[in-house]
């Protein structure tokens, strides 16, 4: 019976595995070329595949069949993939259990509609026109919690969601860790602010004098993600107002950029960003193909590989000595800039207002920002009306800045349109992860510097295929962080890797 069991799973799995497919092209779809007529019709689509989803989670064969292999005999059976399978379709189902289809039909066309009054919202600079969706999204993430614990039981409400992106993941265990890496960043960029280059060095890129036109910006973008990804049969590229990566199928996964006016490498380090998302994809196990385990385990982990690509690769003096002449002859005005002031530019500190442009120190306390307004968001200790004000202070004590229009304030991520509480932290827990492992990947080749010299990054995307992608979800993060690096995490190693690329930068002595 074990074996019909496993047939139905994996019947169900596949039928899954294509929903999701379905609603990720429309997503795609809605967020790069559908036209803004049809955002009525795309809450319908979006809702329908939504419903479908959930009732293919909750088919009472797919349950039988779960709960048969959950049991201690069966499960004993099992290979320790299989076993990972039904831990998390047990819990999937489990969850779903909790959450009426009426609810998940309601927020689902609520949140497609709503990214479309956030668009609105954005362009007209006006955040009371967001403040009556967004409310009403808070108030469904709210009652879901109440579905899915009723008695309270989680520590932090916040952890709800958290689990979502980051299993395992709580309030109890990221607040030290963010608290160290504030405090450290902060001591950071003071030091940096007392600094001559800091005070006299400026932006020589944003120079109009130095000419970036948009098609061949596009141009350096698809290089950089062949460079990354020589598979190119398996990926496309396209423009969006907020980049992303999403996987469509096993062959099909796409990436979008988006250049922007007067910040000529924003297109560049958002691409190298996406197209490491795009190895991450595209380098899971074939194996894991159409089931559960064909995924990352934790959002966190996802990140980890997007920001070694783009920061710890793709913004490194080394990087530049082998691409800076194929640069110039895209970009032939800088051909009287020098590398060693190229590469200050690219990596020049300024606290800002936008987090997917601004400078790689002080991106971890913009997403700390976003954590703490949203963790007492849904700890009902504020409400929606009280994020813009919130939000402003916040940026005003970390960074010295304040925002002077919503679209690079409170309104410039789409995530809170969309509901995603608990995404925010990812991208610290992913930051921390990607500096653990590009110490690991250094420890392991003692020339990897001399080959990113020469334009030789295989060895980058074959360490991270074998220590990180090809595990698919079949291991949790903190295993296979642990496997990779043999530590847990921690924010020393991101600390210090400041430390060692910006001190020389800014002329600072410890």
């Amino acid at each position: 019976m074990i074996k019909e069991y496993l047939k139905t799973i994996n019947t169900f799995e596949k039928e899954l595995s294509h929903l999701g497919a379905i609603s990720a092209l429309l997503q795609w779809d809605q967020q790069t070329i559908m036209p803004k007529a049809a955002s009525a019709e795309r809450a319908e689509q979006s809702a329908y595949i939504s419903t479908k989803i959930h009732q293919t989670f909750l088919n009472k064969k797919f349950i039988t069949a779960v709960n048969k292999l959950s049991n201690q005999v069966n499960f004993k059976k099992l290979s320790k993939n299989n076993q990972t399978r039904i831990k998390h379709l047990k819990k999937d189902q489990d969850k779903n259990k909790k959450i009426p289809l009426k609810h998940v039909e309601e927020y689902s066309k609520l949140t497609s509609l709503s990214h479309h009054k956030w668009v609105d919202a954005r362009n007209k600079e006006n955040t009371k026109l967001f403040l009556p969706t967004l409310t009403k999204v808070v108030n469904l993430k709210l009652k879901e919690i109440k579905y899915l614990d009723p008695k309270g039981i989680a520590n932090h409400p916040y952890d709800i969601l958290l689990d979502d992106f980051e299993e395992g993941m709580t309030v109890e265990k990221i607040d030290p860790i963010f608290e160290e890496l504030k405090f450290g960043i902060i001591q950071i960029l003071n030091k940096i602010k007392q600094s001559k280059p800091y005070k006299t060095r400026k932006d020589i890129l944003a120079n109009k004098k130095y000419k970036f036109p948009k098609e061949i910006q596009l141009k350096v973008t698809n290089e950089i993600a062949s460079l990354m990804n020589p598979d190119t049969n398996r990926f496309t590229i396209a423009e969006s107002v907020h980049p992303f990566t999403t996987r469509i199928s096993f062959n099909d996964t796409r990436l979008t950029t988006a250049v922007r006016e007067n910040q000529p490498m924003f297109s560049f380090t958002s691409l190298s960003h996406e197209a490491g998302h795009a190895q991450y994809e595209m380098g899971m196990g074939k194996n894991l193909k159409n089931t559960s385990l064909q995924d990352c385990p934790t959002v966190g982990l996802h990140e980890s590989q997007s920001r070694i690509w783009e920061n710890q690769v793709t913004r490194s003096f080394d990087f530049w000595q082998f691409y800076y002449p194929k640069y110039q002859k895209h970009f032939p005005t800088l051909k009287s800039l020098k590398l060693k002031d190229f590469y200050e530019s690219i990596n020049i500190v300024k606290p800002s207002l936008v987090r997917i442009e601004c400078d790689e120190l002080t991106y971890c306390l913009h997403v700390i920002i976003r954590y703490e307004l949203e963790k007492d968001l849904i700890a009902q200790k504020i409400k929606a009306k009280d994020l813009e004000k919130k939000w402003n202070q916040k940026y005003q004590e970390y960074l010295g800045v304040k925002p002077n229009k919503p679209s690079r304030g409170v309104l410039q991520d789409v995530h809170w349109s969309e509901g995603y509480f608990g995404y925010f932290p990812t991208y610290a827990l992913g930051t921390l992860y990607s500096a653990m492992l590009w110490k690991q990947i250094n420890i392991d080749n003692k020339q990897l510097k001399k080959q990113i010299k020469k334009g030789n990054i295989k060895y980058i995307k074959d360490w991270l295929d074998k220590k990180i992608h090809v595990h698919g979800k079949t291991k949790t993060t903190e295993q296979i962080i642990k496997l990779a690096t043999k530590q847990t995490i921690t924010a020393k190693p991101f600390l210090n890797y400041l430390k060692d690329k910006y001190y020389p930068l800014y002329n600072i002595k410890e």
